[in-house]
């Protein structure tokens, strides 16, 4: 792996506890005297060179309220810039951005409204770097040598364990990124 970006973690605690807070708010506003179920999700996100981040997200359930505010006029209000407005079979839809945050509200027909926002993706490490082997001649284990295919590193030798190989899904270990041969541990069996 390589080093941490330095503040990321202090990064995504801040933008999670800021769209947590942010939409509780809203909720008050939108549906009040309803306490939400809420639901949170961090997605870990990597691109094909090998970045590393998180993505968080939270969705706020207002079971049995009726939107007696125009979400709309409520997002607004607060500093949200609405994109995208519509109707769908369970009432109102609507989707609007802040300061790389989008969040939005749409109706349904049996549990009320839900309200949802998603934070920007916060990375964590800028670019992959190959993790130390998994085993060396020295430390393999009694009746193992080094496993011929990935020699000793553990890792897919098609995509070097990012999963990946020219912006796309590794055929060799299809994202799974350790050796095929081996399972990961570096070594084999003599005489295999």
């Amino acid at each position: 792996m390589s080093e941490e970006i330095e503040g990321a973690a202090e990064e995504f605690e801040r933008s999670k506890n800021w769209l947590r807070n942010e939409l509780r708010a809203l909720a008050a506003v939108v549906a009040p005297g309803v306490d939400p179920v809420v639901e949170e999700r961090i997605q870990e996100r990597r691109t094909t060179r090998g970045a590393m981040g998180r993505q968080f997200s939270v969705t706020l359930t207002l079971a049995g309220a009726s939107c007696a505010v125009a979400a709309s006029d409520a997002m607004t209000a607060a500093g949200w810039c609405p994109f995208d407005a519509g109707a769908g079979p369970g009432g109102p839809s609507l989707k609007a951005r802040r300061d790389g945050f989008e969040a939005g509200l749409f109706g349904r027909p049996a549990g009320g409204p839900v309200l949802w926002g998603t934070a920007p993706t916060v990375w964590f490490h800028d670019r992959w770097i190959r993790p130390p082997r998994a085993a060396t001649p020295q430390a393999t284990a009694p009746g193992y040598r080094l496993c011929r295919m990935c020699d000793g590193w553990g890792t897919c030798g098609e995509c070097g364990g990012l999963g990946f190989v020219d912006g796309r899904r590794c055929a060799e270990c299809g994202l799974g990124m350790d050796c095929s041969h081996c399972g990961g541990s570096g070594q084999e069996r003599l005489g295999s």
